[in-house]
């Protein structure tokens, strides 16, 4: 039986800002994941037909197309499964290749920023069944902290957007469901939540808000013994239907939700695009792979390097391109005999520059500063400045409090779109607007930047401030309070107002303590001048 030619047009549609963005999102996903899936990633091929990868190929480094196979798709052409060793010492590319390690720059900042924020206690209220969907989110015993900590914020943040499905889960393949007893008793009234890459959000289209999903058509990765496959689920406002890659319907699931199940979670837009998110780890990922490509080149430079060049006479290569070598590694040196004088040819060892490499690891070190510095992951002291100490360190860490307080608003705002979205699904479409009413997710936003020595400097500084405090009142106030925020950034705007409060109280009785002192004498007094005669 043929497909319906609209079934083969349906899975077949991509729409533009998919095609558009597809690849880099693999590249954000593989930068994050490391390790062998980034050195062995494909994104393409280039000019000549060879593999794109994160490593870039030097021009000398192309294989002469008489042998590419035996470089690309051949034995010396190691892929996913394999050690890339194996053509490691028949080809500098896949030498360095191999040899390097990738490094993890994406990985480190996003946990650091991650495992700050979820140290923290998050606050969360909602209704009793959202409360039970917290306690497990996807039907395998994981709680809402451990989900959004490992799964939600990491792919949210390093993609700049993640889609999240809920939907009830599928009835055992030998139950009977005839009531909703039968619904009850094998949890199926409950929302399983999963999420989809946006690598397999393949078509969409958006309603007149621009915030949710009309229809849509997402790729499913199913595992068989030859490998994955793909299968194609199309999802609108009242079913979803799953096809294979043939375009044959597997399955035909009605919902009572009212909308696709689907939200796009962003923790930044692309100001040119609908449905697109901005990582704001993407210049980190950059870094990774510059980082990644000039270690490659110091480890190929010190292995080549390692063992110098021999110069010698050419009277003892052979024609076999040899120089013969006599018992105990003897080297004989080449005898000339002019006239009545005897004189040998010696042989010299050629050195290797070393400035090349020495620039190449001052940029690496510039560039895992750069990583930090985006980051906010230690205070911006490099090469160029200057130590810091008191105040200034304070101001650092109000940096990095006010950056890791904007990635909490953003997960407590998409944690607030999930749980709606949830209760959508538990309530079998709409939810009553008292039940959303009641959903507060508070996200911390103090968080402890400051080792011991930081927080008694900028207690002594502060307090040595404040006590000269009183001539001027008003300036005094305003900086006073100002330096307060750079000393305990993320405060909430209660305990801030509470602060002024008392500054200003400090300052009043400041304030008086110096008007009721008596005034300073400023008259001009007599002024002696001693001379070896009298006195004037």
């Amino acid at each position: 039986m043929r497909p319906n030619a609209e079934a083969v047009a349906l899975i077949r549609r991509r729409h533009p800002e998919w095609r558009e963005h597809q690849l880099r999102w693999r590249w954000l996903l593989d930068s994050l994941e490391g390790g062998e899936r980034y050195r062995q990633a494909i994104y393409g091929s280039d000019s000549r037909g060879l593999p794109i990868r994160n490593l870039v190929r030097h021009k000398r480094e192309y294989p002469d197309p008489r042998d590419r196979t035996l470089f690309e798709g051949g034995p010396l052409s190691p892929g996913f499964g394999q050690d890339t060793l194996g053509a490691a010492t028949d080809d500098d590319y896949e030498l360095r290749r191999a040899r390097t390690p990738v490094p993890t720059f994406v990985a480190e900042a996003v946990n650091t920023h991650i495992s700050r924020i979820y140290a923290r206690e998050v606050k969360r209220v909602g209704p009793d069944s959202l409360a039970t969907w917290w306690s497990d989110v996807d039907g395998r015993g994981t709680p809402i902290d451990q989900w959004m900590a490992e799964t939600v914020a990491p792919l949210l943040l390093t993609l700049g957007q993640l889609d999240l499905v809920m939907d009830h889960p599928a009835a055992p393949p030998s139950a009977e469901i005839a009531t909703q007893a039968d619904v009850q008793r094998h949890g199926l009234d409950r929302c399983r939540a999963s999420f989809i890459l946006p690598e397999d959000m393949l078509w969409w289209r958006l309603d007149s808000t621009g915030h949710r999903y009309e229809e849509c058509l997402v790729r499913e990765w199913t595992r068989t013994e030859s490998g994955p496959v793909p299968r194609y689920r199309h999802w609108d406002d009242s079913r979803s239907v799953l096809y294979d890659a043939d375009a044959n319907v597997l399955e035909v699931a009605e919902h009572a939700f009212g909308q696709v199940p689907i939200a796009r979670l962003f923790d930044g837009r692309k100001f040119r695009c609908e449905n697109v998110g901005q990582s704001r780890y993407e210049g980190v990922a950059e870094r990774q792979r510059e980082y990644y490509n000039r270690d490659s080149e110091l480890i190929l430079s010190d292995t080549t390097q390692a063992h110098p060049l021999l110069q010698g006479p050419e009277d003892f290569v052979q024609e076999d391109g040899t120089i013969p070598i006599g018992p105990s590694w003897l080297l004989p040196k080449k005898k000339n005999a002019t006239g009545s004088s005897v004189s040998y040819e010696g042989f010299d060892v050629v050195e290797f520059p070393k400035d090349g490499a020495e620039s190449i690891r001052r940029n690496k070190a510039d560039l895992r500063e750069d990583v930090d510095r985006d980051s906010a992951l230690v205070r911006p002291t490099g090469r160029d400045a200057v130590a810091q100490s008191g105040l200034s360190k304070a101001m650092d860490h109000a940096d990095g409090n006010n950056r890791l307080a904007k990635v909490a608003k953003m997960l407590a705002r998409a944690e607030q779109e999930a749980a709606e979205l949830a209760l959508t699904v538990l309530f079998d479409g709409q939810p009553p607007r008292t039940a959303l009413a009641a959903i507060e997710i508070v996200y911390p936003t103090e968080f402890d930047l400051f080792t011991a020595s930081d927080v008694a400097g900028a207690v002594a500084d502060f307090q040595a401030v404040a006590a000269k405090a009183g001539a001027l009142p008003r300036v005094e106030g305003l900086m006073l309070s100002r330096l307060l925020r750079l000393c305990l950034p993320g405060l909430s705007d209660a305990l801030y107002a509470l602060c002024d409060q008392e500054i200003e109280e400090f300052l009043s009785r400041q304030d008086r303590i110096q008007r009721s002192l008596p005034p300073v004498d400023t008259e001009p007094r007599a002024q002696w001048v001693f001379t070896d005669k009298n006195v004037l």
